[in-house]
């Protein structure tokens, strides 16, 4: 398996990945290269891939968060894996390299699973990573 940055030839293969999740792969080619690209654009963002036997099989998404009253953190904002490698080892390297780039910057790695999901806690919680606050979303 490898991990590597994402380059744009990805956009399709992360939406088919996403759907995984349980996200609607309804995203047109060309709105999953627009979004693709602005992430890539962005010195915020970092976007990882797994490959295995030149597939891909997974992603990360992790961004350098800043706020006004309170200390910069990375955050993990999307991890999805195909279903036929689940526990094969590629969340967990994948999460390995969003720690480094914490580590590197010398902040917090951070994520948010719904609370609905019992299996990503557990995953989380597996590498380390203990729930510090609990909270509501709202929309508009």
């Amino acid at each position: 398996m490898e991990i590597r940055l994402a380059d744009i030839e990805d956009a399709n293969a992360i939406a088919d990945v996403a759907a995984a999740l349980g996200y609607q792969n309804t995203v047109s080619e060309d709105l999953a290269i627009k979004r693709l690209e602005r992430l890539l654009a962005s010195s915020n963002d970092k976007i990882w891939v797994a490959e295995f036997n030149g597939q891909l099989i997974g992603w990360l998404h992790a961004q350098h968060a800043f706020r006004l009253a309170s200390a910069d953190f990375i955050e993990i904002l999307g991890l999805s894996v195909a279903d036929q490698v689940r526990l094969k080892g590629a969340g967990r390297a994948l999460v390995e390299k969003a720690k480094e780039w914490a580590l590197g910057e010398k902040i917090v790695l951070r994520v948010r699973t719904n609370d609905t999901r019992d299996g990503a806690k557990k995953f989380y919680a597996s590498l380390g990573f203990t729930t510090t606050k609990i909270q509501s979303v709202f929309q508009l």
